[in-house]
């Protein structure tokens, strides 16, 4: 019988009425007014420091002595522009650089990128790589972006004797696929 009078408080008419207000708010502000308190604020974008971490590491990471910095910048561009449009990646990376930043510190008494001797960055690099205290997922992110976006720069495949791709050309079958002068 409870139930009976919970159903006649509320009835059909009023309900679609109040849809239809809460329709009309949603409509005029964009759901804005819905989701104003429910807004992540926009996470920052990576610090000058922390992006030139980043550039030594990916170059460690990729080492190509006929590649000057600039094309690592645009590598790490990718992973700048992501960390402004993601707080997780953007805590992966301060947690990862920090880290670096600390074992670097801990072996030679200077920041990553401040160590000059290759040698040396790569012995943290190894660290990272395998020590369990690591932040999980840096390696992964950094690795993994980089590689696309480093190797995908049109600039960089002269230098590695790759003509593109070779689709709008008519392909390879007869623009030379068989010449291995190079063997």
């Amino acid at each position: 019988m409870k139930l009976l009078n919970w159903t006649r408080r509320f009835s059909r008419r009023g309900f679609l009425k109040g849809s239809a207000a809460t329709a009309a708010v949603v409509a005029a502000t964009g759901g804005g007014a819905l989701a104003q308190e429910f807004r992540q604020p926009e996470p920052g974008s990576l610090k000058p420091e922390e992006v030139r971490t980043l550039v030594v590491f990916t170059r460690d990471l990729f080492p190509h002595d006929r590649l000057d910095d600039s094309y690592y910048e645009r590598a790490v561009k990718a992973l700048e522009d992501e960390s402004a449009k993601d707080g997780n990646t953007r805590q992966t990376l301060e947690f990862g650089v920090g880290w670096l930043n600390e074992a670097a510190k801990r072996m030679e008494s200077a920041s990553f990128a401040e160590i000059k001797e290759e040698p040396k960055r790569i012995a943290v690099i190894e660290r990272l790589r395998f020590d369990q205290s690591a932040p999980s997922g840096f390696w992964d992110k950094v690795y993994n972006t980089t590689i696309v976006s480093l190797y995908n720069q049109p600039e960089v495949w002269p230098k590695f004797g790759y003509e593109g791709p070779s689709s709008p050309k008519g392909g390879y079958l007869h623009r030379g696929f068989d010449d291995i002068n190079w063997l």
